[in-house]
């Protein structure tokens, strides 16, 4: 008997209705007329044999058995899920987070780490990374790489240095830089690696950024908008607003032509107004950027509203971007999952299993948001043994796909959704673990598909 899949869900277009199958990830658009002589022959006896579809719906039901969204048998949609948990990737190394210091210079309101908390940041070390741990670290990553079994021919390893403010650690940052440069011809594991900063930007100086352009680092900068009111949280040490000095760095590096990635907290200021994020990039000639959907804590709290805003405000930068053919990092890996029906198991490198974070005095974690307290750092670059494929924590992460989760399983995002942050989900209530829910991504995730859903039939009927 013929039947709707558990994991079908239904969006109603203007002229039309659109299914979808949560795993298998095609939208097969309806007629409404055709999709209601439908509804009326399944729930009909005749639905029982497949000989008895009238030719009207023939096409219809091939296409919707062909994409899952109509079932044929009891199991299928447990040998869909089956197959589709058998398909999720094991730890594989790929990413290092250079913690080149876990200082910094500003005390930003919504910090990811907690250096707007007191408490967080007395657990913060003083002592900076220095060479002999540095060369320790990139031994650990290259053996890690090398455990992981990737093609080195086409493997594009990344180092992101990383703070607290890396550039508060710059001669490390230059030394490493320099010495994965020479290695490249020599390691070919590393030939193809990825540099890159993420700076607060205020530290910037032309001579550095000369010199950062020259040794192939990439420049991210975080902002939350182009005007005061939006980067009010974004403060140093003693309360002042630092804005004017993110837009002097910005400035310098325009001037001496190095490419600047931005990455864009959206702040309930920064969300209320469409049109700053458009002058900032428009000024500045910005290529690529990520906006970061902000997290509430004991000691930043959000409105009710926020999460639905802020998932609208990408979508509608989103529009604006693609005219411009500028990248936003959040939407795209939607977007390319969306578009390729593929599973997205993972919205970050922790929970993929893909990365290693090595603090200053080279203690090895999984996520960069446990840095305050060390949770989750598992081993340390001295540990020879070490194989993240085989390590239980690792293994812990690799595994909170919503595609293992219960809760998950009604959601018609669920192939598109990659989960959210688990160290949030850890903070959002007491007694909660890294198990729990982001409940921030499951308004981003169903608002985002609805908007891919729509606008790829919109596409299709303009030809």
């Amino acid at each position: 008997m013929l039947k709707f899949s558990r994991y079908t869900h239904m969006y109603e277009l203007n002229d039309a209705i659109a299914l979808y199958h949560s795993l298998r990830m095609v939208p097969v658009y309806l007629n409404k007329e055709i999709y209601q002589d439908l509804q009326a022959w399944l729930v009909s006896p005749f639905s029982k044999n497949l000989d008895n579809v009238p030719n009207t719906l023939k096409h219809e039901i091939n296409e919707l058995i062909k994409f899952k969204i109509l079932t044929q048998k009891e199991d299928e949609d447990d040998n869909v899920l089956s197959f589709v948990k058998s398909k999720i990737p094991k730890p594989m190394i790929n990413v290092c987070y250079m913690v080149l210091s876990e200082q910094c210079n500003l005390a930003c309101k919504y910090c990811f780490l907690g250096n707007n908390d007191e408490e967080k940041r007395s657990h913060f070390v003083l002592e900076n990374m220095s060479k002999e741990v540095a060369d320790k670290a990139i031994e650990f990553f290259v053996d890690q790489i090398k455990l992981s079994g990737m093609d080195y021919n086409y493997n594009k390893p990344i180092i992101i240095f990383y703070g607290g403010e890396p550039l508060m650690n710059y001669e490390i940052l230059v030394y490493i830089s320099n010495k994965i440069n020479r290695l490249r011809s020599i390691e070919p594991c590393l030939k193809n690696t990825e540099l890159s900063m993420v700076t607060n930007g205020t530290l910037l100086t032309d001579e550095r950024i000369i010199q950062l352009k020259k040794l192939g680092v990439s420049i991210g900068i975080s902002i939350d908008g182009f005007n005061e009111e939006a980067n009010k949280n974004r403060v140093d040490l003693s309360g002042k607003q630092v804005f004017n000095r993110i837009l002097d760095a910005l400035d310098r590096c325009k001037k001496i032509g190095a490419n600047v990635s931005l990455s864009v907290t959206l702040t309930e200021e920064t969300i209320n107004n469409n049109e700053d994020i458009q002058k900032l990039v428009d000024k500045y000639d910005i290529k690529s950027f990520g906006f970061n959907i902000m997290m509430s804590s004991e000691n930043f709290k959000l409105s009710e509203t926020y999460n639905k805003k802020a998932a609208q405000f990408i979508i509608d930068q989103f529009l604006k971007f693609r005219e411009k053919g500028i990248y936003e990092d959040r939407i795209m890996r939607k977007l390319k999952s969306f578009t390729k029906g593929q599973i997205y198991f993972s919205d970050c490198a922790a929970t993929a299993g893909g990365q290693v974070v090595i603090s200053p005095t080279g203690k090895v974690g999984i996520c960069h948001g446990c840095l305050h307290d060390k949770k989750y750092f598992v081993t340390d670059i001295y540990d020879k043994s070490f194989n993240a494929a085989k390590n239980d924590k690792y293994i812990e992460w690799s595994q909170l796909t919503p595609i293992n989760k219960d809760e998950c399983q009604d959601c018609s995002a669920l192939g598109i959704c990659g989960g959210g942050c688990p160290v949030n989900a850890m903070n959002l209530k007491k007694g909660n673990t890294i198990h729990d829910i982001d409940e921030r991504f499951c308004i981003h995730a169903k608002m985002t598909l609805e908007f891919l859903i729509k606008d790829l039939y919109r596409i299709i009927s303009e030809g």
